[in-house]
Parts: C-alpha cells; sequence; structure tokens
C-alpha cells in the first residue's frame, strides 16, 4: 500500500460513473473480525453502500465521546430527510446518539458527499489474528475500500489533526474516489457524487476537511 503526502488538492479528475453494486461490502467484511460482536462503523460509496465493515449497522452506541455534526460546511448543506444517496441501504441512521450515521450533503451543479461517521470505533482481529485499529493499514484498507495496492495519498486534515487518506478505488470497471479520516475517537469517510453517480474527484479531501473542521467531537462528560 502507498500512501504519498500531497501538499494541496488541486488537480480534479472528474468522470461519472454508474453506481457500483455491493461486492466491495461484501469483501471488506470477509477481511476481518470484529472483537466481542462490536460493530465498526464506517461507510461507503454511492450505492457501494459499505466501504468497510458494516454500514447500516445503526446499533453500535458511541461510548466515550459525542459528536456535533454539521446541518452545513463549505459549500454543501444536509439533505432534507428522506432525501439520501443511500438507497442501497434498507434504514438510513442520521442521529450520531444512535451510532454510526450515513449523511447526503449537497451542492450546487447536482454535486453531493456521502459521509459517514462513527465513534469510538473498535480494535479488531485480523483474519491473520492480529488485533488492530484506527490508523493501522488494515484500517485504512478497510475503510479506503482497498485491496493494498491502490496509491493512498495523504493530505493535511484541519483543525482535528492527523491526516485525510483518499484513493482511487476500481472494481466491476468502474473507479471511484474514496477519503476517509480516522482516530481513535471516530473515523469519517467520504465519497463524492454527481448527478447521483460515485465519481472520481481529486478536490475530495478538501470536502472532507471543510467538513472535519466544522464537525464537533467532544469526550461524554461523566
Amino acid at each position: 500500500m502507498t500512501n504519498n503526502a500531497a501538499d494541496n488538492d488541486n488537480g480534479i479528475a472528474l468522470t461519472p460513473i454508474s453506481v457500483p453494486d455491493s461486492a466491495t461490502r461484501d469483501r471488506a467484511k470477509r477481511r476481518r473480525k470484529i472483537l466481542a460482536g462490536v460493530v465498526a462503523a464506517v461507510v461507503v460509496v454511492g450505492g457501494i453502500t459499505a466501504w468497510v465493515v458494516s454500514a447500516n449497522s445503526g446499533d453500535s452506541k458511541p461510548t466515550k465521546h459525542t459528536a456535533v455534526i454539521p446541518k452545513a460546511f463549505g459549500a454543501y448543506t444536509e439533505a432534507k430527510d428522506g432525501d439520501t444517496e443511500w438507497t442501497a441501504l434498507s434504514s438510513v441512521n442520521t442521529d450520531i446518539s444512535k451510532g454510526e450515521v450515513n449523511l447526503t450533503y449537497r451542492a450546487a451543479g447536482g454535486r453531493a458527499a456521502m459521509v459517514v461517521v462513527s465513534l469510538d470505533p473498535p480494535n479488531f482481529t485480523t483474519d491473520e489474528g492480529t488485533n488492530e485499529g484506527p490508523g493501522s493499514d488494515s484500517m485504512t484498507s478497510s475503510l479506503l475500500g482497498t485491496d493494498g495496492s491502490e496509491k493512498i495519498t495523504g493530505y493535511p486534515a484541519g483543525k482535528l489533526g492527523g491526516t485525510i487518506q483518499c484513493a482511487d478505488v476500481t472494481g466491476a470497471g468502474r473507479t471511484i474516489t474514496r477519503c476517509a479520516w480516522q482516530s481513535k475517537a471516530a473515523t469519517v469517510t467520504l465519497a463524492p457524487v454527481l448527478n447521483h453517480h460515485t465519481l472520481v474527484d481529486h478536490n475530495a479531501a478538501g470536502v472532507l476537511r471543510d467538513f472535519l473542521n466544522t464537525l464537533k467531537i467532544e469526550p461524554k462528560s461523566k
């Protein structure tokens, strides 16, 4: 897995594509076993539905942190109730107190962002029995939906610190951009959308940074 740092987000390369199927989610699920039945949260792609462990879980309530999810950030505004790009999910949770949220934000010109936020991501055991968690290569690969061979580029994450990692992932003959940010407190993933199709967009890291700069994560009061 290659991880290259980038100084800026310039160089947009838009390639609208059809919405992929759920094969990526199934492959990601097989990559690891969650400890103690705890479901990690993470995410998605315009219709691929999940690029990690178990999107649409909705039952892993955060135990250590709370978050205030932004209603708007940058050029994007949260979609109204019932308006979602998460059409492949049987139910869409937007209440972070209940667990992982699957959010849709819209901007002008048919642009949208599919965002997943999960608090208190657990460690997990890989198929090889290794215990890993946020920041590990396995977690990054699962969040982005890569198999380890794709080029992963790192970008500054803004006020929350850390690094945004993005990759252009190809599956079923289609290529899309996915970005992720992770810490022990939360994982956040984003997929850019144009006219209801996920796509390649090398400005996605900047969009995720704008979201992170507006997101508030705090320890739960005792």
